[in-house]
């Protein structure tokens, strides 16, 4: 039955590169969608972060200093490429009655257009980079390199396109843990064009490239804000991607352990069989005369 709703095609790919039979598949499938559902949670707050440390700094430059939400892809409109000019132009025909403002325009943009912008803004206002990401290590007072480095500039940016294609895997459902080459491939690149990290080919290889993505998340975000990268870090669904991403807690998936006992126990229970339920590794059902809950081990 779960193999016609979801496709053999689908489920295949998870037998073949994870090696294991299709009970197990199953299992995988569901660990692939609730490690998408903690990490979108993470790219959420990233992409707020990005997009309104971005357009504070255009609009206070686009407006001399006088707003921090201006129309600057209208006052930059020159320079600003095409696609990011038809976006712009897209939300606006979408709401051909209103006059949209400036924030109201820039909570409809996707998440993929910003990380471009960052890249224009790096060839047209480097030194706005410096506020945009005031604690990046490229931002730093005396750092060598800094933001007016073009090597250094290049390669930072870069890093934010990565959740570009992060992002459009988990919207279109695919699966997360099949990472491809990251390659440089922009104009700027030299020829032949630079490996940056080699795609996932097995499990051990695709927890690597897990790793290294919540790394790069990690020092995005510190970049635009360390207080924002402390609390997701201590967030409680950082905790359970972290778990989700850790070999008990894949195991729990490949073996069907995610599913919840059926049969519910007391608090009092609980404590007394603690060891014995987090060995089992399976949430159980809590009952207590204010009702039922779960408890999930982690």
């Amino acid at each position: 039955m779960f193999e016609r709703v979801i496709s053999k095609p689908r489920l295949d790919s998870y037998r073949g590169y994870w090696k294991v039979d299709a009970d197990t598949a199953i299992g995988l499938y569901m660990w692939n969608g609730e490690v998408c559902g903690e990490l979108s949670k993470l790219l959420s707050y990233l992409e707020i972060a990005l997009r309104n440390s971005i357009h504070c700094e255009l609009s206070r430059n686009a407006s001399q200093g006088a707003s921090s939400s201006c129309h600057w892809w209208d006052i930059h409109a020159g320079s600003l490429k095409a696609e990011a000019k038809s976006q712009i132009k897209r939300v606006r025909d979408n709401a051909p009655q209103a006059l949209l403002s400036p924030d109201e325009i820039v909570s409809r943009l996707t998440f993929g257009f910003w990380p471009k912008i960052l890249t224009w803004v790096s060839k047209q206002f480097p030194t706005l980079l410096f506020r945009i990401l005031p604690d990046h290590p490229l931002s730093r007072h005396g750092a060598s390199p800094n933001w007016f480095d073009r090597k250094a500039r290049h390669a930072a940016c870069l890093e934010f396109l990565e959740f570009i294609d992060t992002r459009n895997r988990m919207a279109h459902h695919e699966p997360l843990w099949k990472f491809s080459d990251i390659v440089d491939t922009s104009p700027a690149a030299p020829a032949p064009a630079i490996l940056i990290c080699s795609r996932s080919v097995d499990e051990s290889s695709t927890f690597a490239r897990f790793a290294r993505l919540l790394a790069l998340l990690d020092r995005t975000v510190h970049a635009l804000s360390p207080a924002l990268q402390a609390s997701l870090v201590a967030s409680s669904w950082r905790a359970r991607l972290d778990f989700l991403l850790s070999p008990r807690g894949v195991q729990r998936y490949k073996e069907g352990r995610h599913v919840v006992e059926p049969q519910a126990m007391s608090a009092n229970a609980l404590r007394q069989q603690l060891a014995s339920v987090m060995q089992r590794n399976r949430p159980v059902r809590l009952r207590d005369r204010g009702g039922e809950g779960i408890f999930i081990p982690v």
